[in-house]
């Protein structure tokens, strides 16, 4: 008789990942050559798939990638599939960041400097001041004749807006991602490391993404999407199975 202890033991081992893709490919009549061109993995990384080997895929991060292409591909359970791959792995639930770095595919994000809350006390006293003493010493010193405020207050007003204007414009980076030439796998992270997107991209699908930092972008098939930052059409990024990994900043439209 087993006990209970021993059955929640049982229950918790994964059914193999590999085993899985492989039947439903089977049954779903697709020979592997056909699942390359479908998803343009490599036939050698889908017959590792198959067997439960993620090396040749890059890494967790990438295995995770194709495995979830492969799945809607085959009419399988993605979410499903990958919790599977993860008890397999061992990597479940981590952030997108960490799986890119562990697997070499992009460096940490850089650490931004901590704020000294003192020296900030200090500037705004400086700032204080300088706001109470130059108009008062303004006082003593212009003996020039007053300008009509009425006629004056039209161009400020301009000058507020193109400064507005401005300040809007470089704000926050703003990447538009459109898919051109079938699909791709697409990760993105910000600077902090939290994961924004995981997922596929395909033709004529439009994304798009903001922060007020960095963007991160790791893309599987470069060849497959257009490129708008910040407002600049960059267009294809690479080649069609080219695999990219970018930065792009407030106010950037080159490539990382």
């Amino acid at each position: 008789m087993i006990n209970e202890n021993e059955a929640i033991i049982e229950s918790a081992e994964p059914v193999s990942v590999g085993l899985q893709l492989r039947s439903a490919r089977e049954v779903a009549g697709f020979s592997i050559e056909d699942i390359a061109n479908l998803t343009f993995i490599r036939p050698d990384v889908i017959r590792d798939l198959e067997n439960d080997r993620f090396e040749s895929a890059g890494g967790i991060a990438y295995a995770r990638g194709h495995i979830r292409t492969i799945a809607k591909i085959v009419h399988l359970d993605a979410d499903a599939l990958i919790h599977d791959f993860a008890l397999l792995t061992g990597d479940f639930d981590r952030p997108m960041i960490d799986l890119l770095t562990e697997n070499k595919v992009t460096t940490p994000h850089r650490e931004f400097p901590k704020i000294s809350y003192k020296a900030m006390s200090a500037v705004a006293a400086a700032v204080v001041a300088g706001l109470i003493l130059v108009p008062a010493i303004g006082s003593f010193t212009d003996s020039s004749p007053k300008k009509d405020p009425v006629a004056t207050a039209p161009q400020a007003s301009s000058d507020a807006g193109d400064l507005t204007a401005v300040a809007t414009k470089s704000s926050d980076v703003v990447v538009v991602l459109t898919g051109v030439n079938g699909q791709t796998w697409v990760g993105i992270t910000d600077a902090s490391g939290n994961q924004i997107f995981s997922g596929r991209v395909v033709q004529d699908e439009v994304k798009t993404f903001t922060d007020n930092q960095l963007l991160y972008f790791v893309i599987g098939n470069a060849g497959a999407v257009n490129l708008n930052v910040n407002g600049e059409d960059l267009g294809t990024p690479g080649a069609v199975g080219e695999v990219l990994h970018l930065q792009f900043a407030p106010g950037q439209s080159s490539q990382g």
